[in-house]
């Protein structure tokens, strides 16, 4: 006998195709006019804004992507007109040629992973003094989830030849998303040195968390189909947890969006500057630590753990009939202990910010052409963590005052390497890290977008910190000293 079981890979590749996080949007945030959004990758950064202040009205972004599954010969455009065409490609040979085709990819051994986040940004102010100090304050609503280690047994096609009793090893997995708003204070100093200057600068953020939710298995955990409605699970140790101030929307409860997690967060970032003797500087280096802190839900929260030494079988068609989570939690009580509301632990729902590393680069090729160079990998201090994604993006890029264009090569997850564009017009940016996922793509997996509109001096001279009474680009309080 030969089982077909189908409803784990779906949710999961559900759970890829439907998530909301450009997600660094590197190009635009190293470059020198890039403002109080600069901040965001390293807090030193306003040290080399040019400008007396800056001030972002709005801006926000859009990003998926995934190696679970893709959807064939499509883009951005195709979808938005033609979603209602997709067919799943579940039990067909690969599609060829075939248009708008939904399936898994068929490696079954390598690890996989799914990344989700959205930002509304906005609004942001840094306002520079004489002194080599920039100060500020900014407000982001910030939503983020995934997993950054699917472990491709968890595929359909690993499945789909299993016999009745074959041991399949299913290894630990984890997933976490949350939806948060931060309230946040910025200040940089800067200090002169021989070759240049040095610069340090920080965040500081207070968090309200709206939506939570995790699930983390443990430890490896063997699993045997009994039939093909049972499963038999052996050293079980799961843990899951969400809100539940929304899980009635589906039955027609109004949604509610009142925070009920607090927390805090910091962001930590230096740059060393080396100058050239022009208005701007032949490099730049510098090191972030974002993000680090977390939030804690006091109530409207409910936190579960399954585990067990002994053999559980869980009943497929125990489960087919329930539409609500509640329904599934108390099964699976039943399940495991024997009785409804003993998987329910007495601790409260926690989660730790997404945690990031990143060191940053910037050498002036010629006037007003830069390359830059960007690397980000998340760092995580707890199991019940949302994820950020790892990211080495480099790019050249002509910045001008009124003007900016980058092509950044990224490279996702150390695995996948994508090509975006990004333009500043004045006050207006807008880009992407996937442009492909625009132009078309044989296996649509991913897209990102992000915009941006703020507001800064308006000045028609050079562009330095002189049109604002700073001095030359890179030195705030000097005078240069003219050779004759």
């Amino acid at each position: 006998m030969i089982i077909k079981t189908k409803c784990l890979p779906l949710i999961i590749f559900c759970l890829c195709a439907m998530s909301l996080t450009a997600q660094y949007q590197s190009a635009s945030r190293i470059e020198n006019y890039g403002g109080s959004s600069s901040i965001f990758l390293n807090p030193a950064s306003s040290s080399t804004f040019p400008l007396r202040w800056d001030l972002n009205l709005i801006s926000g972004n859009f990003y998926i992507d995934n190696s679970v599954g893709y959807i064939t010969n499509t883009s951005v455009f195709d979808l938005r007109n033609n979603a209602d065409q997709i067919n799943a490609g579940w039990d067909m040979e690969p599609q060829g040629n075939s248009n708008l085709v939904a399936d898994m990819y068929r490696d079954t051994l390598s690890n996989k992973y799914a990344q989700i986040s959205t930002s509304i940004n906005g609004p942001a102010f840094i306002f520079n003094t004489n002194g080599g100090q920039s100060i500020g304050a900014f407000y982001n609503f910030r939503a983020m989830g995934g997993s950054p280690k699917i472990p491709g047994s968890l595929n359909y096609y690993n499945y789909i030849d299993k016999q009745v009793d074959e041991l399949i090893e299913f290894p630990s997995a984890s997933f976490s998303f949350l939806a948060w708003d931060e309230i946040g204070l910025h200040f940089s100093n800067r200090f002169s040195t021989s070759s240049g200057y040095f610069s340090a600068g920080i965040n500081l953020k207070y968090i309200r968390g709206y939506e939570a939710a995790y699930f983390s298995l443990n430890n490896d955990t063997d699993i045997q189909f009994a039939s093909s409605n049972e499963v038999i699970v052996n050293g079980l140790d799961f843990q899951y947890a969400y809100t539940t101030n929304n899980t009635d929307v589906a039955d027609g409860a109004d949604f509610e969006t009142q925070p009920f997690g607090k927390g805090f967060a910091v962001d930590l970032g230096v740059n060393y500057v080396i100058e050239d003797g022009s208005d701007t500087y032949k490099l730049r280096l510098g090191a972030s630590l974002n993000d680090i802190g977390g939030v804690k839900f006091k109530s409207n929260t409910e936190v579960h753990g399954l585990k067990g030494t002994q053999t559980i079988t869980f009943d497929e068609s125990a489960y087919q009939s329930y539409t609500t989570i509640e329904e599934v939690r108390d099964q699976t009580s039943r399940d495991v202990y024997g009785a409804l509301g003993l998987s329910q632990l007495d601790i409260p729902l926690s989660m730790a910010m997404p945690t990031t590393l990143s060191l940053q680069a910037d050498y002036k090729i010629v006037e007003n052409v830069y390359a830059s160079a960007v690397f980000i990998n998340r760092v995580s201090f707890s199991p019940y963590a949302v994820k950020a994604v790892n990211l080495i993006s480099i790019a050249p890029r002509f910045e001008h005052r009124w003007g900016m264009f980058s092509i950044p090569v990224n490279i996702t997850e150390y695995s996948r390497v994508k090509v975006g564009a990004a333009i500043r017009l004045g006050y207006i940016i807008f880009g992407t890290d996937d442009l492909g996922s625009f132009l078309g793509v044989s296996e649509f997996r991913s897209t990102d977008i992000y915009f941006g509109i703020k507001a800064n001096p308006f000045s028609i001279s050079s562009g330095t910190r002189g049109g604002s009474n700073r001095g030359g680009f890179g030195k705030r309080g000097k005078v240069k000293c003219y050779k004759f």
